[in-house]
């Protein structure tokens, strides 16, 4: 008899199938995570097929590294039992919110290439967002301006995909201290130029949380590279002076940080300690139920407008500034600052939740035993990010911005992807056997 042409064909494994799915979805997810919501979409698209793929292979499932997202997951379901449960519900999208983190944690192989990828794609940011802030047009209109004006001093400016300057700071932030952490391990022009168009881009951005996290990142880092030597850290810090320096001069940051000194003539910083005031007095006077669950995502502008109110005319007479033009500001329920929005959005159970998954994301970072030279340098680097993160978040709600929650997601899964998959400076020893 004939054997069957179709019985020597070995057809690929569900569990192969599914890592190939995770692998063009960190790929296409690594593109569109500054530069466009639709290659997200899509990325997030395919990485839920092959998160489901692996599931019924039984190769995916809920682990102990997964902790921390898991508590966020449920800080965000506090949100039914806001004040307003219809709208909580329409608000509530949790799945989709958290899909990068399971799909970038789930990355078995050429963890480098994105890394690598990543780095390009910081610098093509950069540049656009350069490009925006002194010729106020998007990098993909080139072609088809008419007429190209120069602007001087810049204008404030954001990425392709951007929801907020805020929240386009605190990312450029971070890819900033990933590629300058990664610098010190890696002699490499490609890490290099990452981490000097990130720093120069936030001068462009001109948010001064993200600036403060950057600085307070880079101090961080001989407490995480032990090995760094005198002269290199000297070096180093003295590039970042001068750059600071020339930035600070040539961009309206200086402005912003003279307006920041004197925040009592600001009526703008002023509001925002109105706001936190009027966060702690309002939820102090609820029933139990929303001082311990909060009042819902979205569900907190009515319920503290008066207090607002009543705060910001008492700071502002007690600095004698007239504000009574900022008084009906919208977007009343916006804290500008994550732990107070967490507060008023998920109450005191939200806000310990939300506490002890930084604290687990901290502490598993630290104690982590990597398996590669790339996996430590990688895990150092998004650890200074990370708190350098939490300290800018305190000048903005930063889980409001689906960008931002997306990239942070995308960057503690790769994390935890190279922590557990990478193993390159094994395969490259072998090699040399």
């Amino acid at each position: 008899m004939k054997q069957s042409y179709f019985n020597n064909i070995e057809f690929p494994s569900v569990d192969y199938i599914g890592k190939k799915f995770i692998f063009v979805s960190a790929f296409l997810l690594t593109i569109g995570i500054t530069t466009s919501i639709a290659i997200t979409n899509i990325a997030l698209t395919i990485g839920f097929v092959g998160l489901l793929i692996l599931a019924l292979s039984k190769t995916f499932s809920f682990e102990k590294k997964d902790i921390p997202i898991g508590l966020l997951f449920l800080q965000n379901l506090l949100s039914i039992f806001g004040i307003n449960v219809k709208n909580s519900f329409t608000n509530l999208n949790p799945v989709r919110l958290f899909l990068p983190y399971f799909i970038l944690s789930r990355l078995s192989e050429k963890h480098k290439f994105i890394v690598n990828l990543l780095a390009l794609v910081t610098i093509f940011t950069s540049i656009c967002i350069i490009v925006k802030a002194f010729f106020n047009f998007e990098i993909q209109d080139i072609f088809s301006a008419r007429h190209i004006y120069f602007h001087y001093p810049p204008i404030q400016a954001g990425s392709l995909w951007s929801t907020s300057f805020l929240a386009t700071g605190s990312i450029m932030m971070m890819l900033a201290l990933l590629f300058v952490t990664l610098s010190f391990y890696y002699k490499s022009i490609f890490y290099y130029t990452s981490a000097a168009f990130a720093f120069f881009s936030l001068f462009f951005i001109q948010e001064l949380s993200a600036i403060l996290g950057f600085f307070i990142g880079i101090i961080l880092i001989p407490f995480f590279i032990k090995k760094i030597k005198k002269k290199n850290l000297i070096f180093f810090y003295t590039i970042i002076i001068i750059a600071f320096i020339i930035l600070f001069e040539a961009s309206p940051v200086k402005q912003k940080i003279i307006n920041a000194v004197h925040y009592h003539k600001n009526t703008s910083i002023l509001l925002r300690f109105a706001q936190w005031d009027a966060a702690i007095k309002a939820i102090q006077k609820q029933n139990l139920k929303t001082i311990m669950f909060g009042f819902g995502l979205n569900n907190a502008d009515k319920a503290i407008l008066p207090y607002k109110i009543e705060s910001f005319k008492n700071i502002c007479n007690k600095y004698s500034t007239h504000c009574s033009s900022y008084t009906q500001l919208n977007g009343i329920g916006y804290m500008d600052n994550l732990y107070f929005q967490t507060l008023i959005d998920y109450g005191i159970i939200g806000e310990l939740l939300l506490i002890l998954s930084f604290f687990i994301i901290i502490r598993n970072n630290l104690n982590a035993q990597t398996i590669s030279k790339f996996a430590t340098a990688f895990n150092k680097a998004t650890t200074i990010a990370f708190v350098s993160f939490i300290v800018s978040s305190f000048f903005f709600s930063a889980f409001l911005y689906i960008d931002m929650f997306y990239f942070l997601m995308y960057i503690l899964g790769l994390n935890e992807s190279i922590k557990t998959w990478d193993s390159s400076d094994i395969i490259n020893k072998i090699k040399l056997m």
